[in-house]
């Protein structure tokens, strides 16, 4: 089967879906990969690389899409790429199912199957192919090093003979994955880090990093964080409002505040999906998509649970989909042009 990759045409979006590593192991299981040229530029992949692997390049999306019957993308074709699409293809990709912006009627009326990797159940089997997993871990890294850039201060204490600088202190709200990699970065980087969470069940995850752990946003607290990172929030849901503006008025004048819950509705009042805001003179840096920021490394984790997952559909000359199996069912949204998901009857109200 011919396995088609085309360009990214979402503005900042600079991942792809697959690799040149990636490449010469899906050579190896027997798939043929076409790429459009120019595909993994922005994520470091050069053309070159991705020929040497193996791959044989096109010059245009139609032509991806028109030859491939297995498309691979970030994130899934928008409906002017769909009008290029050979009908009854099977997509992969993140579908943004829960945003009330996607209409996934529209790929059903190319008799498609399609799979959102955005769907995959939180299961230990499971683990390999989550791309929510392997993105949020790099956006909670990101998050550090960004919101640190907006600060005028070193993050670890220096002892110097001018004189001793203290180090920056942490506040991580939510301990999912985005917080504890947060967590984890703040606390290498030589910060002092506390994290909040209200499941009392994550205190040894958030000490196994070395952060603080508490249950309650206090005034001193607050009093004396530089930095807060806000990261509680769950795709299929409204992010819940934690910090409003009587607590940030609490923080130091100097606080920078960045929350990647901002296009869920977000974690601190103010915040903007990819916007930086300013309440009560503190900066606060509404995130939109911090791990396409770092597209080499966010690409190479993806396209892994990409062929991690294609690896699962064990694709035969007449595809079949094994809907026994609950990371197949779960991800299924359409099959041949049918709803076969609640999620997407949901949406498209069938």
């Amino acid at each position: 089967m011919k396995i088609g990759i085309p360009k990214e045409i979402l503005s900042q979006e600079q991942r792809v879906a697959i690799t040149p590593e990636n490449t010469q192991q899906y050579l190896h299981a027997g798939f043929e990969i076409i790429l459009e040229q120019d595909a993994g530029k922005l994520a470091g992949f050069s053309n070159e690389a991705y020929q040497q692997a193996g791959a044989k390049i096109l010059f245009t999306a139609t032509a991806i899409y028109q030859q491939a019957d297995i498309v691979l993308k970030i994130n899934a074709p928008l409906s002017s790429e769909l009008t290029m699409i050979n009908p009854h293809s099977i997509l992969i990709a993140d579908f943004h199912v829960f945003s009330p912006q996607t209409d996934l009627s529209i790929y059903q009326k190319q008799h498609l199957t399609c799979f959102a990797l955005d769907l995959i159940p939180r299961i230990s089997r499971a683990q390999s192919v989550d791309i929510l997993s392997s993105q949020n871990t790099l956006a909670g890294y990101k998050a550090v090093i960004d919101t640190a850039a907006f600060i005028n201060r070193s993050i670890p204490l220096l002892m110097t003979a001018g004189g001793t600088i203290p180090p920056l202190k942490f506040l991580i709200i939510g301990l999912g994955v985005a917080g504890l990699q947060a967590a984890a970065t703040a606390k290498r980087l030589g910060g002092i880090v506390t994290a909040y969470d209200i499941r009392p069940e994550t205190k040894e995850q958030a000490q196994s990093v070395g952060a603080k752990f508490t249950t309650e946003l206090n005034k001193t607290l607050l009093n004396n964080t530089d930095i807060v990172i806000a990261s509680a929030f769950f795709p299929d849901k409204k992010a819940p409002l934690i910090l409003d503006q009587e607590q940030i008025s609490a923080l130091p004048e100097h606080a920078v505040l960045t929350d990647l819950a901002a296009p869920l509705g977000g974690n601190i009042f103010g915040s903007q999906s990819g916007k930086i805001t300013q309440v009560q003179n503190r900066t606060i840096i509404g995130c939109s998509n911090l791990a396409a920021e770092l597209s080499n490394s966010s690409s190479r984790l993806f396209s892994q649970n990409l062929f991690n997952f294609v690896k699962m559909l064990n694709l035969q000359t007449e595809f079949k989909p094994d809907f026994s199996d609950e990371i197949i069912r779960s991800t299924c949204i359409i099959h041949n042009g049918k709803t076969v998901h609640p999620h997407n009857q949901t949406q498209t109200g069938d």
